[in-house]
């Protein structure tokens, strides 16, 4: 043993996803269609990207997800992968503008963190802290990424934690621009892992630590748009989203084909 911390956490399937969907962010970073990364292996562009790729996943992974995608790409997905007998998961696709993220977001965060928390400084999101980050997100049905990607080592992302004076995670989201130049949201950050501690919930703190979020990939990593995934029944994560500014994207969804009834992420 050598003391250091892994940077992969929960289960093994949870690891050896966080393990793949690192190593292929260099590779996915010039491929149409391909999303440089996210829990399981994802498109936003099915077509160019090629449907046998996509089967190929599917028999090495169980899982791919379509980022974005309208009903006709969804129909063609269901025939193309249909060999894989797969469950489809759905979440809307919510979007703002960067203006709209300033002038909406700016003021919730102007507002301050409520008490007791407080911010974590970023030169404080050591290794171990985001040990911490990773067993909160999963304890509150939040699958986490690697420590590497939530450091931003890997591509364009930051991490915002908010915690209590004696050092526990109290809140916890992330920002960060997983397309590529090849996409149609290439100027899009996704936020996402956003949660916050049941024990503190009726404080506002998930609209806060959103507002923080959107905001960091707006004046932080340059995005000029957001971008967010919310299913169709969690009304109390839509009107978070839509009191940061958000709206929902008619017409558009993201959708996972598993060969596993398991959600994997609320």
């Amino acid at each position: 043993m050598t003391g250091q911390i892994s940077p992969f956490y929960g289960s093994l399937e949870i690891q050896q996803l966080q393990a793949a969907q690192d190593a292929q962010v260099a590779e996915l970073a010039n491929v149409a269609g391909a999303v440089v990364h996210a829990r399981v292996f994802s498109s936003d562009d099915p077509e160019a990207l090629g449907w046998s790729r996509l089967r190929e996943i599917m028999a090495d992974q169980g899982r791919i997800t379509l980022r974005g995608v309208d009903s006709a790409t969804i129909e063609r997905a269901k025939e193309e992968l249909s060999g894989f007998a797969p469950s489809l998961h759905f979440w809307d696709l919510f979007m703002a503008d960067a203006r709209t993220i300033r002038d909406v977001c700016g003021p919730i965060v102007a507002q301050g963190i409520p008490e007791p928390l407080a911010r974590v400084p970023d030169d404080l999101l050591t290794p171990e802290k985001i040990r911490e980050v990773q067993v909160f997100l999963t304890d509150q049905g939040v699958s986490p990424f690697s420590t590497n990607a939530l450091r931003g080592d890997l591509f364009p992302a930051k991490l915002a934690v908010l915690e209590h004076g004696d050092g526990r995670i109290g809140a916890a989201g992330f920002a960060a621009m997983t397309h590529n130049r090849h996409s149609v949201f290439a100027d899009a950050a996704w936020v996402g892992l956003i949660a916050v501690d049941p024990d503190l919930r009726g404080l506002g703190l998930g609209k806060t630590i959103d507002a923080i979020c959107n905001l960091i990939a707006v004046e932080e990593l340059g995005a000029k748009h957001t971008m967010e995934f919310v299913a169709t029944d969690n009304v109390p994560s839509r009107a978070m989203l839509e009191s940061c500014g958000l709206r929902q994207v008619e017409g558009k969804s993201v959708v996972m084909f598993s060969t596993s009834d398991e959600r994997l992420t609320r």
